[in-house]
């Protein structure tokens, strides 16, 4: 599964009404032109699963020589008819461990499950080039990071008119990062005494691994009889979904806060977060020690299985400002 449309700058264009359109999502798509296609990546990993030639505990063992395999099934089979080699998923020997599940657009995998289904995932900024976060249990779309770091990095073919979104994005709120203290970092995330910063997302039902291409067929005019390929279309599952968090899922929430007046306190008091999901509306305090003027804000926040949102407010609720930092939702396991 390849990117979100707004990776690939360059085939990203302005509509007439001055709105962004996908050439990923368009009426007709060449998958190999755009990278959604014939890109070779890593699916599977086995591991072989067998008994070893020694299995009397009491002999000595040889370093250099024991611990082979009694028998040995080969993955690859060569056929007989045509010399071409074919798996031969033999699971009694041969176990996967580990399945890629998504790929950014420069190549790097974005998440993986195991046998038991359990995802870990990777998220990438500075173009897509470096990871800021690591998440185990965790799908791609349900874990964000933000440490208002890579905001201005850019690169030569940067794409001011239709630039690609980001997983969780503050973008609105760039005039309010503050680069003269931060919890990690060069920057932090300025909130003035009472204003507040939102940022929302969307809930889904589910986490589809596939997607899908529509080929339509029909005739040519030249010659009825003949069937040629008319177009191609790919539908929405193919693009990397942002921060989305599924239904009925508990999640974590945390946030690093400083205020911008000691307080002279063992507890900071004049800020917290709010979570909205659902009909539920969290709110979350600062607690734990303060560490070099840094105090931590974590929360629980139960996802109901009929939400269709999930914002993020952050609040500076006196006359104080607030400096907000390293915000991190995953699942809660």
């Amino acid at each position: 599964q390849e990117p979100e449309a707004g990776a690939v700058s360059s085939h990203m264009h302005p509509d007439t009404s001055g709105t962004c359109f996908s050439a990923v999502l368009d009426t007709a798509v060449n998958p190999y032109s755009l990278g959604i296609a014939g890109n070779w990546r890593p699916y599977r990993t086995y591991a072989y699963y067998s008994a070893r030639t020694e299995s009397d505990a009491s002999q000595e063992t040889s370093v250099r020589t024991s611990g082979t395999f009694a028998d040995f099934v080969p993955f690859w089979n060569r056929q007989a008819a045509d010399s071409t080699l074919k798996p031969a998923y033999d699971t009694s020997v041969w176990v996967w461990n580990a399945q890629s599940t998504l790929f950014n657009a420069k190549g790097f995998e974005m998440e993986n499950k195991d046998p038991l289904g359990r995802y870990n995932a990777g998220l990438y900024g500075f173009d897509n080039t470096l990871p800021v976060a690591v998440i185990q249990n965790s799908h791609y779309r349900e874990a964000a990071f933000e440490g208002f770091e890579d905001y201005d990095f850019a690169t030569n073919n940067k794409d001011t008119i239709c630039s690609s979104s980001r997983n969780f994005d503050f973008s609105p709120y760039r005039s309010d990062f503050d680069n003269t203290i931060a919890h990690t970092g060069k920057y932090s995330l300025k909130i003035d005494g009472g204003q507040s910063a939102a940022v929302g997302t969307i809930v889904v039902a589910g986490d589809p691994e596939d997607f899908n291409f529509t080929v339509s067929t029909g005739s040519v005019s030249c010659s009825p009889s003949i069937v040629a390929l008319k177009s191609i279309r790919a539908d929405k599952k193919v693009v990397l979904p942002s921060f989305s968090p599924l239904q009925g899922k508990r999640m974590l929430v945390s946030v690093w806060v400083k205020e911008a007046d000691d307080c002279n306190c063992s507890s900071y008091s004049k800020n917290n977060i709010t979570v909205k999901t659902g009909t539920s509306n969290i709110v979350g305090r600062p607690s734990g020690n303060i560490i070099e003027g840094w105090q931590r804000i974590e929360l629980i926040a139960d996802i109901p299985a009929e939400a269709t949102t999930f914002t993020l407010t952050l609040n500076a609720t006196g006359s104080t400002a607030v400096y907000f930092d390293d915000i991190r939702i995953h699942p809660y396991n």
